[in-house]
């Protein structure tokens, strides 16, 4: 993919655009659809609570999610031993998990909407839509990183290993990249290499999170 860029006109205002090639458009859709489905599924699966049925309040699961992917982008509220009241951890996460479900879904569909079947390689996003695209890319990100946790680790063979390797880093290169043009250029003391064109890339793909690829723009996303 281009590096996301950001344009500035008298007509059209403030505007971020890219260009991904074919594949990458149908790795991003696909994977968007992947974490959409299994968020719509945790809500279908939500125990019933007849008080907030009654009283027309949200209510979801009081458990974090079993899929470490899904515990990923749906973590707890409270950190382990934080809470003041057992069960405040519950309590919140039932209370809220929905809502925050709700608003996930809505910034996929913002991905969907601008490569969906009438959608384009040419992706042009307004000043509002940045955020949501962001946050979309974010919950992506964090939910693959997980998922192709086995297959970082050689459980899946070693054609698995590179397909993830290049997933997780495409990944991170599109969010770094939307990141910078909405920022501008980073003071070179804030980069770790500045000399380096690779320097997006803050850690390696395991578990301490995703490596960028050395040349980003012409890296395939590889098929995982």
């Amino acid at each position: 993919m281009e590096p996301w860029k950001k344009k500035t006109g008298m007509l059209r205002g403030t505007r971020f655009v890219t260009q991904l090639n074919p594949l990458e458009r149908e790795t991003l859709g696909n994977c968007a659809a992947t974490v959409a489905d299994a968020l719509m599924e945790r809500v279908r699966t939500a125990p019933k609570d007849e008080l907030a049925e009654l009283t027309g309040m949200a209510s979801g699961h009081s458990e974090p999610p079993s899929s470490p992917a899904l515990a990923r982008i749906l973590p707890n509220f409270f950190a382990e031993g934080a809470e003041k009241v057992e069960g405040d951890a519950a309590l919140t996460r039932q209370l809220n998990e929905t809502e925050i479900i709700k608003s996930k879904l809505m910034n996929l569909a913002l991905i969907a909407e601008h490569i969906g079947p009438d959608g384009s390689v040419n992706i042009t996003l307004s000043q509002e839509e940045v955020q949501p695209w962001l946050s979309a890319i974010n919950d992506v990100r964090n939910y693959y990183h997980e998922l192709c946790q086995p297959a970082l680790h050689g459980a899946e063979g070693p054609d698995r290993v590179e397909a993830a390797k290049e997933l997780i880093a495409w990944l991170a290169f599109h969010q770094d990249s939307l990141l910078q043009a909405m920022m501008g250029e980073l003071p070179t003391e804030l980069m770790d290499n500045p000399g380096d064109s690779s320097s997006q890339s803050r850690s390696e793909a395991t578990d301490e999170g995703p490596e960028d690829p050395q040349d980003p723009d012409h890296r395939s996303t590889g098929e995982f």
